[in-house]
């Protein structure tokens, strides 16, 4: 009896990313499953689970040397296209990070505007910030560091 036929691997990936026509200069978002942390995360029945970004580096530009991170020079953690992508050591990309603002008083922002607004409507209103965490789906600290003041600062406002 046959078996299922093989997929192309980059056919299967690729099932799951909007590549806009496969323009080098855009990213390529990955529509799949995420990690929770901004990233995406897809699973191999041989590879186990990884991120979608390294998943298309390895595809597309090869096998990530030992000890090396997957980086983007887009900042977008969403993105996997290899266009974008680069093989750098950790305190490289901790140094990409930081030099544009990215560590700590400038940690990536997840949450749409939308999303910012209503946190304040309802924190406005006297809504409880765990209420709020669950019902937005929003991690309480999160809740907590825009209601101090100390996130999303100029956003939604």
């Amino acid at each position: 009896m046959p078996g299922r036929p093989a997929i192309n691997k980059h056919t299967a990936f690729l099932r799951h990313v909007n590549t806009h026509g496969f323009n080098p200069e855009v990213c390529w978002e990955w529509l799949g499953a995420g990690k929770g942390n901004g990233y995406g995360q897809v699973r191999g029945a041989q590879s186990g689970n990884t991120t979608a970004h390294r998943r298309s580096f390895e595809l597309f530009c090869g096998q990530i040397p030992d000890g090396l991170d997957v980086c983007h020079s887009c900042d977008n953690r969403f993105c996997v296209n290899p266009d974008h992508l680069f093989a750098g050591t950790r305190a490289e990309n901790m140094a990409d990070m930081k030099a544009k603002g990215r560590g700590v008083a400038g940690c990536r922002k997840h949450l749409k505007e939308a999303t910012v607004q209503e946190i304040r409507r309802r924190l406005n209103q006297g809504v409880p910030m765990r209420r709020i965490s669950d019902s937005l789906n929003v991690n309480y600290a999160t809740v907590t560091s825009i209601s101090r003041g100390d996130s999303y600062v100029g956003i939604g406002q």
